[in-house]
């Protein structure tokens, strides 16, 4: 065996030595990528039945599912807990704050004493019928003032969104309205604030919840109910309550989704961006459903035969100023509180008057 043959076979070696480093080295590095799988259990007391929380399965879930997708880092594995699996009403953020669920929508009404600056909207009625200006306007708010978040915090807690479902409470009764007086030692059933607003009326306000008013009305235990006109249609109201006075008390936003503080420290930067993002694209899109159920809901409201009496301006006006300045008493209490209250107020019927909406009461103005 020659040097020379030797030395040629070496030759080769060496070059295809260096030919496979080169295309071992062009290759994709072979890593595991299977994205990494995040359990979080999602919760409501409310089921799917109601708007929100459909909304919430059919698109928020599936928008954050889509959203990880595209980069395949994470993904999540849902645990739905809804309609008392975990938390009954009023139980949504005790069970968060207590890590038994790591989301949520909180129902915000049911708790003026942890967070009170969602009750804004009860508070400045005949303002606005605009669900989606509503919901938008209280999440800048929050923005805006970080001490609304640290309510949050306060119950271990991060804020992600406002949302709302009530495009505008009006009144159904079971007799006929035509003017104002006609509500004068009636018996009208609401929920919470919306009692006081009854103030003025002479009507006789009765504390009880949608899931009693139809049998209620029947009975006659009641005349009529604050209400609004998708609920009228889901509780068949319509039976029992064949007359709507649109009033157009105004939309609020009740809800907020928030999320576990211990949840969100570890989750990883990206799945908190994701959630962000698409809580605030629930929230619009919950204020869309809102308003195509709303209008259908008005439609299906006649066809039952149904009867709707459109209140003019001026007796809408006449409504509003029969009422206590009820926005300067939630200040008032917000101010106690050591929270910003008058300036709160004062921003949101700035945003309300800069769109154009049909105040009938500049409640920060008094």
């Amino acid at each position: 065996m020659s040097i020379k043959w030797i030395l040629s076979k070496l030759f080769v070696r060496l070059l295809l030595l260096s030919l496979l480093t080169t295309i071992a080295l062009a290759a994709p590095v072979a890593a595991d990528e299977s994205p990494e799988v995040i359990p979080l259990i999602a919760v409501d007391s409310y089921a799917t039945t109601a708007l929100w929380t459909l909304v919430f399965v059919e698109y928020f879930i599936p928008e954050v599912d889509r959203r990880l997708a595209e980069t395949g880092h994470y993904q999540i594995r849902w645990n739905k807990a809804f309609g008392g699996a975990i938390a009954k009403t009023r139980g949504v953020l005790d069970s968060l704050e207590h890590d038994l669920a790591d989301i949520g929508i909180i129902t915000t009404p049911y708790h003026p004493d942890k967070v009170p600056f969602h009750n804004l909207p009860y508070a400045t009625p005949l303002v606005t019928s605009d669900i989606g200006l509503v919901a938008r306007t209280m999440s800048d708010l929050v923005k805006k003032y970080p001490v609304l978040s640290e309510q949050w915090a306060d119950h271990k807690l991060v804020f992600l969104t406002t949302a709302g479902s009530i495009d505008t409470y009006q009144v159904l009764t079971n007799y006929p309205v035509k003017k104002l007086d006609d509500f004068k030692g009636r018996k009208i059933a609401g929920v919470g604030l919306n009692l006081r607003l009854l103030t003025g009326l002479d009507a006789a306000p009765v504390n009880s919840g949608i899931s009693d008013w139809y049998n209620n009305l029947a009975t006659g235990l009641i005349d009529g109910v604050i209400g609004w006109i998708e609920g009228s249609i889901a509780y068949r109201l319509y039976e029992v309550a064949p007359y709507m006075v649109d009033v157009r008390l105004g939309a609020v936003a009740t809800k907020a989704i928030t999320v576990n503080q211990k949840t969100w420290d570890q989750l990883p930067e990206e799945v908190q961006r994701v959630l962000v993002e698409t809580a605030e694209d629930y929230r619009d899109e919950l204020a869309r459903e809102t308003d195509r159920r709303a209008a259908v809901s008005r439609a299906r409201y006649l066809e039952e035969g149904g009867e709707i009496v459109v209140l003019t301006d001026e007796q809408r006006r006449a409504w509003a100023m029969g009422l206590p300045n009820i926005a300067a008493d939630w200040a008032q209490d917000m101010e106690e509180r050591g929270l910003p209250g008058s300036a709160i107020l004062k921003d949101y019927m700035d945003i309300m008057r800069a769109n154009d909406q049909p105040i009938m009461r500049h409640w920060d103005r008094e």
